[in-house]
């Protein structure tokens, strides 16, 4: 990366390039030596200010444009967070085709090497011990911030299904209150773009805490649909 002391004095020589000055007039304009000046614009020695704001006078120039400098800030990386506070969450929707509750399973890990933290879904499995069964597998990588927690993923036999969930980040998520999301990616059947409302949850639901009806599109989502021509979720805790 170039120094500022040759980003200034580069400035310095096209500038008075500009006015049709030689190096021994600025230098005389400046009461310098024309090897110090010299010095100057090759960026082998620093400016004090004074010297600067007379450069910048004798130029007919502003001080900042001579040091209009853009550094590249370096990044430090954001320390991992999971907000939900563990490694596997259960996650649960409604598919309309087959007029059943589909039931699934995300496992996070964390990556410190690579300061991310890794997803895996096992989507459509038949029970929570048998997840490995899962009719569907992605693998991707989760992004966490204040309000929501995005996930996104590619299917593992199939680069070309990806998918990707918003997640509404709930304060009270490890004391089993379960939240909501949005899934986007490729439905199977039939080949489209699709987008359906899941619920995520801490733990495994059993059969009694869960209903059809807590997983339906509301009333209010439906209408917002149609007034906006846009999905909102209704964010209902259970």
């Amino acid at each position: 990366m170039e120094s500022i002391s040759t980003f200034v004095g580069n400035k310095i020589k096209f500038y008075r390039k500009r006015n049709g000055y030689s190096l021994d007039q600025l230098a005389q304009i400046i009461h310098k030596s024309k090897s110090t000046l010299s010095k100057y614009e090759n960026g082998n020695i620093a400016l004090d200010v004074e010297t600067l704001l007379e450069i910048a006078k004798a130029l007919h120039v502003e001080v900042s444009q001579l040091v209009d400098y853009h550094y590249q800030k370096e990044e430090t990386p954001s320390p991992l967070r999971n907000p939900f506070g563990q490694d596997q969450l259960s996650l649960y929707y409604y598919d309309g085709r087959k007029k059943e509750i589909v039931q699934s399973l995300i496992t996070l890990s964390e990556n410190p090497g690579q300061n991310k933290i890794t997803a895996n879904f096992y989507l459509d499995i038949p029970s929570y011990q048998d997840y490995d069964k899962c009719h569907f597998f992605y693998t991707g990588e989760m992004n966490a911030f204040d309000l929501v927690t995005y996930i996104t993923l590619i299917n593992q036999n199939n680069p070309m299904e990806r998918m990707e969930m918003c997640i509404l980040n709930s304060f009270n998520f490890q004391q089993n209150q379960a939240t909501w999301g949005f899934m986007s990616g490729i439905s199977y059947q039939p080949i489209a773009p699709f987008t359906l409302k899941f619920l995520l949850t801490p733990r495994p639901l059993a059969d009694s805490e869960l209903s059809l009806q807590d997983l339906l599109i509301t009333r209010d989502e439906i209408k917002t649909l149609k007034y906006y021509n846009m999905m909102l979720l209704n964010h209902q805790p259970i």
